[in-house]
């Protein structure tokens, strides 16, 4: 019985845990959409001004992220067990994004396209968070945290 409570009262906690923390991952979906805006404004200018064709794929990377984070974050609030959904992808887009950059890396000719190449701090510490919450949101979901 006592077994019984310890783990609804974790599940309860966890539960609200998520949905407060998707307040803030839905916020941070917003901005991310803002800068995945901008990156790709930003990838047409170059174009217009170098005629050369831009490298895009960390501004699709980086939109494919916000509307995942996003999604993500409204699930949290609603503790749906659908979020599990976004998150899992979120997760494997992150781990094919380093994967590439990694390839890029390996086949790079100069310091330029290996400075290109390299995985910012900030996105490995994204990783870092998103698979965090991915492991609290799956075990939400076996306590019955999520509906």
């Amino acid at each position: 019985m006592l077994q019984d409570e310890m783990l609804t009262l974790i599940s309860t906690a966890l539960t609200w845990g998520l949905r407060l923390f998707g307040c803030f991952w839905l916020m941070g979906g917003l901005l991310a959409l803002q800068q995945a805006r901008q990156a790709h404004l930003m990838d047409n200018l170059l174009e217009a001004l170098s005629q050369e064709k831009e490298d895009r794929l960390t501004s699709r990377f980086l939109l494919i992220g916000s509307v995942l984070t996003f999604m993500s974050g409204a699930g949290l609030i609603l503790s749906s067990q659908w979020v599990l959904i976004p998150l899992a992808l979120l997760v494997l887009s992150q781990l094919i994004y380093f994967r590439l950059k990694e390839q890029r890396f390996q086949r790079a000719t100069n310091e330029e396209e290996r400075l290109d190449a390299t995985v910012q701090s900030s996105t490995e510490n994204a990783f870092i968070v998103s698979l965090v919450v991915a492991i609290a949101a799956f075990l939400c979901w076996r306590l019955g945290g999520l509906r």
